[in-house]
């Protein structure tokens, strides 16, 4: 079992998990590094038990995504996401899963709707950052195998970013709650394979998680 498949709340997203950018990643999002933390070439490589040149690769892409800004002062750092980061991801996700999704309704087979419970079954005794993985495992089984990949792709991306945001941040248990519900929702439409029924619920669900986790950088920014 690799470093990221380990603990990882991002592995499901990841292809290459063997790659020191998804070790450093898989850091970002489980608020071992947070927005603001330098990340120190040399230090990586030691962590990582690996040489300066991947970790320098690794960082020059987590730069080109987003998740790492470099300055010539201070080096690498994790970036500072910032509440219009928040909003502008929201609103991708708002745009691009009911599309995602939509395809999984009419397409999946009973054998997805089935590893869809069992993960649901987790979720209702999981712990916070075992939540946040079954969570993504969940959604990533629904889109994962649509036909316009690049689709998919720029979901992930923007998920990453949402974790990565989330990192150092508790879910309350009313959100879990409220949030395990809509899921248990969500099988059941899938059930009756109903669209409007699904794209009901995940219209509702982004937005209670849009609002809840606004709520909380706002206040943030606020502070800061």
């Amino acid at each position: 079992m690799s470093y990221v498949e380990e603990q990882s709340v991002i592995s499901p997203l990841i292809n290459e998990e063997s790659t020191i950018y998804a070790y450093i990643l898989n850091d970002i999002a489980n608020a071992v590094f947070v927005s603001g933390d330098r990340l120190v070439t040399t230090k990586l490589a030691e962590k990582y038990q690996t040489s300066i040149n991947p970790v320098r690769e690794a960082l020059k892409q987590l730069q080109g995504e987003g998740f790492v800004t470099v300055s010539p002062n201070s080096g690498a750092r994790v970036s500072i996401f910032e509440y219009n980061t928040l909003r502008d991801v929201f609103e991708i996700l708002q745009l691009l899963e009911p599309y995602l999704m939509e395809w999984f309704v009419e397409e999946h087979l009973l054998e997805d709707r089935l590893e869809l419970k069992a993960l649901l079954t987790k979720m209702e005794t999981a712990t916070d950052l075992e939540y946040r993985n079954l969570d993504t495992q969940f959604h990533w089984l629904t889109y994962k195998n649509h036909y316009n990949q690049k689709a998919v792709d720029l979901w992930r991306r923007n998920r990453l970013i949402l974790l990565a945001m989330q990192a150092n941040v508790k879910l309350n248990t009313t959100r879990i709650k409220q949030s395990i519900e809509e899921h248990r929702e969500i099988i059941h439409a899938l059930e009756e394979r109903d669209v409007t029924a699904v794209l009901g619920v995940m219209a509702r669900h982004i937005g209670n998680s849009g609002k809840y986790w606004s709520r909380y950088l706002s206040v943030s920014n606020r502070i800061s």
